[in-house]
């Protein structure tokens, strides 16, 4: 399949068995070819060469919107960035609160094994906390 237009043709050929990029028309050059896991061209997109269109409103468009282009993925490259670091820091606070709930897990059991064991200081602590004659 072929959609043309004087400033730009995307070209998506299924090469069966071939690992070869399609050659553009003279005037134009690959602005960007797609291959599959076996490394076969299944897309060539293919634009004027630069200098061809310098002074064509159409050809600056087409310089502006690839620059668009060109800062959104930096952008988007930016966002992966900073989510795989802030994604990481998640992961070693969370480590870290599991550790912190598990020592507060012991410190509770050996707290409620000291006063079940009934320890003189324990039987002492709870006969004056709850003596209200003094």
């Amino acid at each position: 399949n072929t959609l043309s237009n004087p400033k730009i043709e995307i070209t998506l050929e299924k090469m069966i068995g071939s690992k070869h990029m399609l050659m553009p028309k003279e005037g134009w050059q690959v602005y960007s070819s797609a291959q599959d896991a076996d490394g076969r061209c299944i897309c060539t997109v293919v634009a004027p060469e630069q200098n061809l269109c310098s002074r064509d409103a159409k050809g600056r468009q087409l310089r502006q919107l690839l620059e668009k282009v060109q800062n959104m993925s930096q952008s988007i490259e930016v966002l992966n960035l900073r989510t795989q670091r802030d994604f990481q820091y998640i992961m070693r606070m969370e480590s870290q609160i599991k550790g912190l709930r598990s020592k507060f897990r012991q410190i509770e059991s050996d707290r409620k094994t000291v006063i079940i064991k009934g320890s003189p200081l324990a039987k002492q602590e709870r006969e004056t906390q709850f003596d209200y004659s003094n």
